[in-house]
């Protein structure tokens, strides 16, 4: 280290008194780059740490406006969940139950047999018919089937206006659907079950095969 260092002094004592200053200079402009690129680099560093920060305040804010709007979001998810959790009855004695009560009468109704909906549902279906029907007792009829307790929509409709007499109409084809929910079979999840605990006892049984 030394030896080093007397071999520099012995290099700057060498060199003129114009060589010296430009050797100077050089290194004044070297730090200033060198200390003008770490204070760039600094800026660049602070400015994205800034820029995340406001993006995750934004967030929070946006967020904690929303908190009314996600609650509600949750409040109907769980009611939807809750309707399809009960199985609907009976159709033909629903539908004719709300008509009583909407002061229509059912002429003629006819239960559809039930049909897969996708992979987790069942389909069932009833189609009736309705004569000479108020517009006004139609509408209350429709609405108590749509305030139902249980997953139920009227999926298909066709309405005809009576020649010749005001306010009655003639209601063909309206089906009315639930879906069930499809259970998952007792046999398939007990099989997943043994399987599951058969396969440590099979490794274990192998293990001892295989030592000496």
């Amino acid at each position: 280290m030394a030896a080093a260092l007397s071999s520099v002094r012995g290099a700057l004592a060498g060199l003129s008194a114009r060589e010296k200053r430009l050797l100077l200079a050089l290194g004044a402009v070297t730090l200033l780059l060198v200390l003008g690129g770490i204070g760039w680099w600094s800026s660049r560093r602070l400015a994205a740490i800034e820029e995340e920060r406001a993006s995750m305040v934004e967030a929070l804010r946006f967020l904690q406006r929303s908190r009314g709007r996600i609650a509600a979001r949750n409040q109907r998810r769980d009611a939807i969940l809750a309707r399809y959790r009960t199985r609907a009855p009976a159709l033909t004695t629903f539908v004719e139950e709300q008509a009583q009560a909407a002061h229509v009468q059912v002429a003629e109704a006819q239960d559809r047999p039930a049909a897969p909906a996708g992979s987790r549902f069942t389909q069932r279906s009833v189609v009736i018919r309705l004569r000479a029907v108020p517009l006004e007792a139609l509408a209350e009829f429709m609405e108590r089937i749509d305030r139902a307790s249980f997953p139920v929509a009227i999926t298909g409709v066709r309405v005809r206006r009576r020649f010749g007499e005001a306010n009655r109409y003639d209601v063909d084809d309206m089906v009315i659907s639930t879906f069930d929910p499809v259970a998952e079979p007792e046999g398939e999840r007990s099989t997943g079950e043994r399987s599951a605990g058969e396969r440590p006892a099979r490794s274990a049984d192998r293990a001892r095969e295989d030592a000496p």
